[in-house]
């Protein structure tokens, strides 16, 4: 679990206080992190193994047999330590090939929970990455027509500000409070206006 009950709930009331007086549905998503990047653990791991192996040639005279057992030791271990500490894994891959694995999930998860199927195309996800410290906000075709690209990326901005200071709850509730006004303004509620999506904060795994 990665927000406790109290958490949840707090974000979940501010979204509903939102829908209370605008049709755009908002939907809050959450996760550790985007990717187990075991395939980068292994890239890793094979470049490090050729660059021991490469060292390990011109200071010492060894068989190509030697060399093979040396490499093969080298991956065993270096991978198995990648896989155990995949937070280093992280910390040594760059920031655009994480941010493109949580990009790529963000949007991945937009059609799963099938924001792109309410009849009133206001679907809004807030998706956030905790370990790769990037946040999405993706919208709907009715959404993108009425409010600028340029006010949604000024609050991926600030909230990212938030995770990087470790203020995730904060964050997101002066992110969902920060566009209520703006939603209200373009997406007032409706007489026969329905609630289709959940209002309960969405963690993957």
């Amino acid at each position: 679990m990665i927000l406790k009950d109290n958490e949840k709930e707090l974000i979940s009331q501010e979204i509903e206080n939102l829908e209370r007086f605008s049709s755009a549905e908002l939907v809050a998503v959450i996760t550790q992190k985007s990717s187990d990047y075991k395939y980068a653990s292994l890239i890793i791991s094979i470049f490090l193994t050729f660059l021991f192996s490469f060292i390990l040639y011109f200071l010492k005279e060894i068989s190509t047999l030697e060399l093979l057992q040396y490499q093969l030791l080298i991956f065993i271990g270096t991978n198995l330590f990648f896989i155990k500490f995949n937070n280093l894994t992280l910390k040594l891959l760059p920031l655009s090939y994480k941010h493109q694995k949580a990009s790529l999930k963000a949007n991945e998860q937009f059609y799963n929970l099938g924001l792109n199927k309410t009849k009133s195309k206001q679907a809004i996800m807030f998706f956030v990455s905790l370990d790769e410290k990037y946040v999405e906000i993706i919208t709907d075709t009715e959404i993108s027509k009425k409010i600028p690209n340029e006010f949604w990326e000024q609050l991926v901005y600030e909230f990212t500000l938030d995770i990087k200071k470790d203020d995730f709850l904060s964050g997101y509730l002066k992110a969902i409070k920060t566009s209520k006004a703006m939603l209200i303004q373009h997406f007032p509620i409706q007489n026969d206006d329905e609630n289709e999506l959940s209002n309960e904060v969405i963690e993957l795994k």
